[in-house]
């Protein structure tokens, strides 16, 4: 082999190798916003039956008992966005054992550029998915610590009055 050819295949084994970095941290990205909703629902999970108390206390004064419904409403909305994280969806993978019978006797710059397309296809792909799951992951966080916020103010208030 002369020296472009041996460039060229460093090039190849470079692309191959970075596509599937990128598409890995997609898929960590993703996998990583599914764990961190699941302890943020529980976490949540516990603030309502506090608000919920707080309401039906009966030295609570009536203004604050109206006003614990903000945070209640704030948290039951961030308890759907956050199981609309939870909720499956199937990302492409790039690269799959469906093709391998198929591309089994193709070279091997071949199956490297097959390979990197196929990633990166399926990275834009996955792109849309991943991008909507990590808005609603941000948004059911602002408005839990929103409602927990409120909350904690109702719950002062109501001491200090």
């Amino acid at each position: 082999m002369d020296n472009p050819e041996i460039d060229e295949n460093k090039n190849f084994d470079f692309l191959v190798v970075k596509s599937r970095e990128l598409l890995q941290e997609q898929f960590k990205s993703y996998e990583s916003a599914n764990s961190k909703a699941g302890i943020l629902i529980s976490i949540s999970a516990l603030l309502i039956p506090i608000a919920l108390s707080f309401i039906s206390n009966s030295d609570t004064p009536e203004y604050v008992k109206i006003f614990t419904i903000i945070p209640t409403t704030l948290m039951i909305l961030a308890l759907t966005y956050l199981l609309k994280v939870l909720l499956p969806k199937d990302l492409d993978v790039g690269f799959n054992f469906d093709q391998f019978e198929r591309l089994i006797n193709n070279p091997h710059k071949d199956l490297q550029l097959f390979e990197i397309g196929a990633n990166r296809d399926s990275f834009k792909a996955n792109k849309p998915i991943v991008k909507a799951q990590n808005r609603n992951f941000k948004t059911g966080v602002k408005l839990i610590f929103s409602s927990a916020i409120i909350l904690l103010v109702l719950i002062t208030a109501s001491l200090i009055f």
